[in-house]
């Protein structure tokens, strides 16, 4: 047998192991949806029982919560407990439902501990789940958010983000505080858009949270105050003066200079338009930067002043200067025959670039069948 033929054989052979093994997977993984829509059902059969008890004897079986907490213990259970209970409880407006899920509640805080040590993602499914059914909240003597809280030390992302994500359901300021700065200690910080997006999601006072935010800023690293930066620019624009003092504070970092001035492009500051203007009349490469997001940010502030820079910006060697002017250029409501000076300029930069967002302004009225 020749070394080629040897090679085919031993590819065929890999190719029919590659099919006996996903026709056993196949029909494993049917097995296994099976046995897990089966314990849904019986789930749905318990609950459905118990709430009928309930109506008909105005009091629990006891019994019936000390074993499902015993098979409530198990993930796989847990999971089909999960589905069973949306579809028994509903909306939970009715006095049963509503009774079955606050007595659920003290099954959960004894179901806390043990989860806490058990496999990661199981770990994380279990926060995952009290972010779904978890009723009481906003309470600062709620034991399950310190353990949510404790759970920001694990290694497995999801964990962290499932508990995280029940605390902005239910959990109180104070705590979500409390946990970002334990991810900021042990450097488990997510992403940024990941932990400002979930911020946003919080569920809570938001006004408490961000001035407890304020309060530490400092103690927090950058990459976390960054993140508290861009949650305040997309909730609130109750905190110009802070940060107003952030952008000019040149012992701060470029990213949180820069968030500050995006943020008086959401939210016209009247003592922000000079600082503005400065950013992005800068001729430095080095800040070129500063210069592009400050040329952006004026784009809702009116004035002669404002117009002028933005007109020097399109002569700008940077091509996201030049961008940034022409689109803030339009933004100025101005009419085609105030552009007429940069069009028909010396620049052919500048008049490339703002025949391009002009071109682009009529395509876009077009489309939306507006004429010119």
């Amino acid at each position: 047998m020749t070394g080629a033929e040897m090679i085919l054989y031993a590819y065929g052979a890999v190719c029919v192991a590659m099919l006996i093994f996903n026709v056993a997977y196949d029909f494993f993984q049917r097995g296994r949806d099976e046995r897990m829509g089966k314990k849904q059902e019986e789930y749905l059969a318990a609950i459905r029982a118990e709430l009928a008890f309930f109506r008909e004897k105005g009091t629990w079986e006891e019994r019936y919560f000390r074993r499902l907490k015993k098979t409530l213990s198990r993930v796989d259970n847990l999971i089909a407990f999960d589905r069973a209970l949306t579809d028994a409880v509903g909306d939970g407006t009715d006095e049963a439902s509503a009774g079955y899920q606050e007595r659920l509640q003290n099954l959960l805080l004894e179901l806390a501990p043990v989860y806490r040590k058990r496999e990661k993602m199981e770990a994380a499914y279990f926060a995952y789940f009290l972010s779904r059914h978890k009723l009481e909240k906003f309470r600062t003597d709620d034991a399950i958010q310190d353990l949510m809280v404790e759970y920001m030390t694990e290694d497995n992302l999801y964990c962290r983000i499932n508990a995280m994500n029940a605390l902005y359901v239910f959990g109180v300021p104070e705590k979500i505080v409390q946990a970002v700065a334990v991810l900021d200690r042990t450097d488990h910080v997510f992403n940024e858009k990941i932990l400002t997006d979930g911020l946003l999601t919080y569920q809570g006072d938001h006004e408490r949270l961000t001035e407890l935010f304020w309060e530490k800023f400092d103690d927090f690293s950058m990459k976390v105050q960054l993140c508290i930066l861009n949650y305040v620019r997309f909730r609130t624009g109750t905190y110009t003066e802070r940060m107003f003092g952030i952008m000019q504070d040149v012992s701060r970092y470029k990213e949180l200079r820069i968030s500050a001035i995006r943020y008086f492009g959401k939210y016209v500051y009247e003592p922000a338009r000079g600082p503005l203007l400065e950013f992005a009349r800068d001729p430095d490469p080095v800040n070129w930067e500063y210069a592009a997001i400050a040329t952006t940010s004026l784009a809702r502030y009116r004035g002669d002043d404002v117009v002028s820079v933005l007109m020097e910006g399109l002569h700008s060697p940077n091509w996201y200067v030049r961008y940034n002017a022409a689109v803030s250029l339009e933004a100025q409501d101005l009419d085609y025959m105030d552009l007429i000076e940069v069009v028909g300029g010396r620049d052919r930069y500048a008049r490339e670039m703002m025949m391009y967002r002009l071109e682009f302004r009529r395509m876009t009225q077009e489309a939306q069948g507006v004429k010119g």
